[in-house]
Order: C-alpha cells, then structure tokens, then sequence
C-alpha cells in the first residue's frame, strides 16, 4: 500500500491568517484586562499618570510597557506603594493577575477565531 501526501498551501494559508489573527487578538484581549491592575504612579514620579498608557504590542505576543519605572513598579508595587496614587485595584505583577482572573475568556475567544468553538 503506497500512500500520497498532498501539500495543500490555500489551507496552510488560511491556518496562518486564523493564527495570526488569533494572536492579535490575545495580545489586544490582555492589554484591555490587565489596565484595572497597572499602578498610577505617585504625582512627584517621573512616570506619573504615564505607566497606564505605556502599554505596547511591540510585536505579536510581547507587550513592552515603556515607561521610565515600569519594569521595577511591575515586580516591586508593594515597595513603591502606588495604591496612594489613585488605583486601589493596582497589583505588582498585573500580567499574571490578569491571567488568573481572564484566563478563559481569552482562550475562548483565541479557539473561536481559530475554529475550535462554534459562535
């Protein structure tokens, strides 16, 4: 018995349009869920009122926020203490905060656009 693979490249097409579709829309999906978490920073910071805005999709699957402090305030809120400058929600690490709490939302959105789960 001799079996023939067939390269079907309209479908590989479609399944890169659907992944890269899929990833836009995690990367965008997480930028909107993690804003309630990220700190506004003290008036007399740099940064103030800035880091909120800061947030970027520097290219698909990594988001940078870029300003000054961020990376320190992200793994250091409780020593900073932001939560005096006008977010009670603020948490140190909002990526993962927002993972816990949105997690499959985002997933079930990701499998819709990818074919996985019926609209």
């Amino acid at each position: 018995m001799q079996v023939t693979l067939v390269w079907n490249k309209q479908m590989m097409r479609e399944r890169e349009r659907r992944f890269s579709e899929a990833q836009t829309y995690v990367d965008k999906e997480c930028l909107k869920n993690m804003t309630p978490y990220v700190p506004v920073a003290l008036p007399f910071w740099h940064n103030a009122g800035k880091l909120r805005d800061s947030g970027k999709i520097a290219e698909p699957g990594v988001i940078v926020y870029t300003a000054p402090h961020a990376r320190s305030d992200y793994y250091n809120l409780k020593k900073v203490n932001h939560r005096n400058g006008g977010n009670p929600n603020a948490t140190d690490m909002w990526f993962e905060t927002m993972k816990t709490k949105h997690r499959a939302e985002i997933i079930r959105g990701a499998a819709q656009i990818l074919g996985g789960i019926p609209e």
